[in-house]
């Protein structure tokens, strides 16, 4: 069985607000047919994360109207379904971008571990640059003691 997507997880994908997904889920229904049983939340699939991924390229890219993207929608129906058009290509991508996407926020999670570490050695480099100043000033006042 292939994985389902929460709403948060189409929304990084598609980089847009979750908000914004639910806001496709009313409009363009009858091309998602995204359902969960009563009391659950809805998980998408494969092929619902290919037709968000649409919708977000005509209203977003192509700046169709929600009317014209549905108009559009349907007309791409009908064309894949005379000519049997396999849409397994266009989720693939979609997939490998997602695993693309979840490797940049562990890639961002490391960096920011990093980023920590190296302000914490800056913090104990100034910390021993400065007992090293004050233990020289003391040998320095040291020797003008001993010749006064």
């Amino acid at each position: 069985m292939k994985r389902k997507l929460t709403v948060k997880e189409v929304a990084q994908i598609l980089q847009v607000e979750e908000s914004t997904i639910r806001f496709w889920e009313r409009e363009f229904g009858e091309y998602l047919q995204v359902k969960a049983q009563k009391g659950q939340r809805n998980r998408y699939t494969p092929e619902n994360l290919e037709m968000l991924g649409k919708i977000r390229e005509l209203l977003h890219t192509e700046m169709y109207t929600i009317k014209g993207a549905r108009r559009r929608l349907e007309l791409d129906r009908a064309v894949g379904d005379s000519l049997g058009v396999e849409h397994n290509f266009k989720t693939t991508v979609l997939f490998m971008f997602s695993n693309i996407m979840d490797e940049l926020q562990r890639a961002r999670g490391e960096a920011q571990a990093l980023s920590c570490e190296l302000q914490e050695l800056k913090k104990t480099k100034n910390r021993i640059e400065t007992q090293l100043e004050e233990i020289r000033g003391k040998k320095l006042f040291g020797l003008f003691r001993i010749k006064g």
